[in-house]
């Protein structure tokens, strides 16, 4: 991931080196030259920002309809420094059949005090070395409403197959 990062950012540099060094010989008004040189100038920024994602900074997304809980992080609100606090977890997506299908991505969720007591206890269930799946309660249609509570709760335990002879 870091040599992706580094080679998109060098190939950044390599443009606006590019741009600047054709602007310094090139015939156009100095008004084009200048507005092709700041909007380059504006896009390192558009990229700073969009890589923090694969940076690894928490997403403020909504979670996945269904996941797995690998871990949970409590922030709570500080009143006296205007931090609104914040609840991270980090989660992997499931499918219908209940199988993580992708790696664990950070979520940052807005403190909620009901949230914060089921991750509290969902951390305890956790440390005590037990699985936590999650979900999001759905609509009519199957899908996960967007702004619906999420919940935590144990994995049941796999079915076992009956014994044969």
């Amino acid at each position: 991931m870091t040599a992706a990062v580094v080679g998109l950012v060098a190939s950044y540099a390599v443009l606006a080196t590019l741009l600047l060094s054709l602007n310094l010989r090139s015939a156009w008004p100095w008004p084009v030259k200048a507005a092709a040189i700041t909007v380059t100038t504006g896009f390192f920024a558009v990229v700073f920002l969009t890589l923090q994602a694969m940076l690894g900074w928490p997403t403020e997304a909504q979670p996945p309809a269904q996941f797995q809980l690998y871990a949970a992080l409590i922030d709570e609100p500080d009143r006296k420094g205007q931090d609104p606090g914040a609840i991270y977890l980090w989660l992997a997506p499931r499918n219908a059949e209940g199988m993580v299908t992708e790696p664990p991505r950070a979520y940052a969720l807005p403190y909620s005090r009901s949230l914060h007591e089921a991750t509290a206890a969902a951390q305890a269930d956790l440390q005590a070395g037990k699985r936590i799946d999650g979900a999001r309660p759905a609509d009519a249609n199957g899908l996960a409403m967007p702004a619906a509570p999420i919940e935590l709760f144990e994995r049941p335990p796999p079915p076992l197959v009956p014994k044969t002879g």
